[in-house]
């Protein structure tokens, strides 16, 4: 039997990793172990932050394994950090993606790369000093996420998705609200995007090989974690479309489609989607074991 200890609290990513990957495996979330420890993610890439995930999850469970009775089974951590790509952003939010509303009323120069250059020393604003970015004003996705302080503590509450920064996630509403804002003057065929998907594999290995050293043995974790990478394609639209998926989904178009991934389902979005590239990497490695 093999065991995937899903590293995430997120309902809605569970649902899509057992839709795709399907009934053949176990599952265990970090609802199933309260007191599992959580993970700064302070990694600047998605297999960074994946990969320190699933480490350090594994090396937690390898202790606890023989309490939950599992010894005989194949126990992995799944981990995986995922977000959006802004060309016009210069990649932006990123690694950012579920927090960008929280990350301040300031926007760094780097989400303004669709704006005239501005030269070296002289800020991109006069009102501005050169190392901010254009004030987002009051009525953008900020003062939203601020009016809904309340929805974004219960996110900060939860543990999960928690920055170094001590910034909790913000709330959907509010983030694609400041990416519309970002993009307001960026035509069509400058809005090319995509979603990208890095899944780390991280096997726990037995209590019996953890040795002396803790450092070793983490090393060892993160030398034998396997990573499958997904990309989905498209173009962010003008406003939001569809009442299904979550996060960016009404504000994604993927490539050779009308619709927004909100508008297309979870039947099509399970075949289009960044995570579900990634999880048919890692259904054929886990099937062909």
């Amino acid at each position: 039997m093999v065991i995937l200890f899903v590293a995430t609290r997120n309902a809605h990513k569970i649902q899509e990793i057992r839709a795709i990957l399907g009934r053949r495996f176990q599952y265990l979330t970090l609802d199933t172990f309260p007191g599992a420890p959580e993970t700064t993610e302070d990694a600047d890439t998605f297999a960074g932050n994946a990969t320190k995930k699933a480490v350090e999850l594994a090396g937690w469970l390898a202790q606890q394994k023989t309490e939950h009775g599992r010894c005989n089974a194949e126990l992995y951590v799944l981990a995986d950090d995922s977000g959006l790509e802004v060309d016009a952003l210069n990649g932006a939010p990123g690694v950012h993606s579920a927090r960008f509303a929280a990350i301040g009323e300031r926007t760094p120069r780097t989400f303004c790369a669709h704006r005239a250059p501005v030269p070296d020393g002289q800020p991109p604003h006069p009102s501005l000093s050169p190392s901010e970015g254009e004030r987002v004003p009051d009525s953008s996705a900020v003062a939203l996420a601020k009016a809904e302080g309340r929805e974004r503590g219960r996110f900060m509450g939860s543990g999960n998705g928690r920055s170094a920064r001590g910034s909790g996630n913000a709330p959907d509403r509010a983030n694609n609200a400041k990416l519309l804002h970002l993009l307001k003057n960026v035509p069509v065929e400058k809005r090319t995007a995509r979603f990208r998907c890095v899944l780390a594999l991280t096997a726990v290995l037995p209590e019996a090989r953890r040795g002396s050293s803790p450092v070793c043995y983490a090393d060892e974790l993160e030398l034998q974690t396997e990573l499958f990478d997904g990309v989905c394609e498209g173009h962010i639209g003008f406003a939001p479309q569809g009442q299904g998926g979550f996060g960016y989904d009404p504000l994604f178009i993927p490539d050779g489609y009308q619709q927004s991934f909100a508008e297309l389902g979870e039947e099509v979005k399970n075949k289009l989607s960044h995570r579900a590239k990634a999880l048919a990497g890692l259904r054929a490695r886990l099937v062909n074991r």
